[in-house]
C-alpha cells in the first residue's frame, strides 16, 4: 500500500453534486419560458459551451479569467446563438450562486472526516470564491485552494495551483493522492507528480488518455485502499 501523507479533493462533482441545482438554475434564468423540454435544451448547451470548453480551453490558457467572466462569455454566446433574450449577466449570476447550494454527496462529509485522521486534508477546487464559500463549513479541511485565490486553473501550463499546494505543505508530489472526477483534476495534478483518482459518479466518457492510479464510483471503494 502506497504511503500518501496529503489527500487533497476537487469539489463539484466529487464533494458536491451540481447537478442537483439544474432544475433551479434553469427556472430561474428561464422564468415564465420554462419547460422541461427547454430545461433540457439548455442544460446541454451549457455542458458543451461551459464545463466542456472550460475544462479543454480555458483551464490551459496562459491568461487567467475568473469563472463569472468565463460564464457571462459562455452564456452571452449560448444565447445569441439561439436567439434568445434572455440575460447573460443574470444568468451567470445564477450560476455561480446555485453552484453554493449543490447537494452533498451521501459519502462527502464521512469520508473527510475518517479520512481526516489519519491524512492532512485539504480542497483543490477550480472555483470563484463565491461558489464554495456557502459549502466550506460542512468540512474541515486544513487549506482550501481555490483558483480565484490562487489565479490558476488546474490545467494552468505553469501548474501553479498544485504547486502552492507542494509548496504549502513541502512533500514529495508522490505523497500527494489528488481526487476529483473532470480531465483537468487528472491532467493538472498528474503534471504534478501527483497520484490522481478519478472518482466518476455520473458515469461520464473518460476524456483523458491515461490510467488514473485508481478510479472509483464513491468515496467509499477508497477506504480500503486508504487504509480507513
Amino acid at each position: 500500500m502506497k504511503k500518501y501523507k496529503v489527500i487533497s479533493l476537487d469539489m463539484f462533482q466529487t464533494l458536491a453534486n451540481v447537478r442537483s441545482r439544474e432544475e433551479h438554475i434553469w427556472k430561474r434564468i428561464l422564468k415564465d419560458d420554462y419547460s422541461e423540454e427547454l430545461k433540457n435544451k439548455y442544460v446541454k448547451l451549457a455542458g458543451q459551451k461551459i464545463v466542456e470548453k472550460f475544462h479543454s480551453t480555458e483551464s490551459c490558457s496562459n491568461q487567467f479569467r475568473t469563472l463569472k467572466e468565463i460564464f457571462l462569455d459562455n452564456f452571452t454566446e449560448i444565447f445569441q446563438e439561439n436567439l434568445s433574450n434572455y440575460c447573460p449577466e443574470e444568468a451567470m449570476q445564477i450560476f455561480i450562486e446555485e453552484h453554493g447550494y449543490s447537494d452533498i454527496y451521501k459519502d462527502s462529509i464521512e469520508f473527510v472526516k475518517k479520512a481526516s485522521q489519519k491524512y492532512i486534508v485539504c480542497l483543490v477546487s477550480d472555483a470563484d470564491i463565491e461558489m464554495v464559500e456557502p459549502i466550506l463549513n460542512q468540512f474541515d479541511f486544513d487549506k482550501v485552494f481555490i483558483s480565484e485565490y490562487a489565479r490558476s486553473y488546474k490545467r494552468d501550463p505553469n501548474n501553479k495551483i498544485f504547486q502552492d499546494l507542494l509548496d504549502h505543505y513541502k512533500v514529495a508530489p508522490e505523497s500527494i493522492l489528488h481526487i476529483g472526477d473532470s480531465s483537468s483534476d487528472m491532467y493538472g495534478a498528474s503534471k504534478a507528480g501527483i497520484d490522481v483518482c478519478w472518482i466518476n459518479r455520473h458515469e461520464y466518457s473518460k476524456r483523458f488518455n491515461f490510467e488514473p492510479s485508481y478510479s472509483v464510483k464513491s468515496l467509499e471503494e477508497l477506504y480500503s485502499v486508504l487504509d480507513i
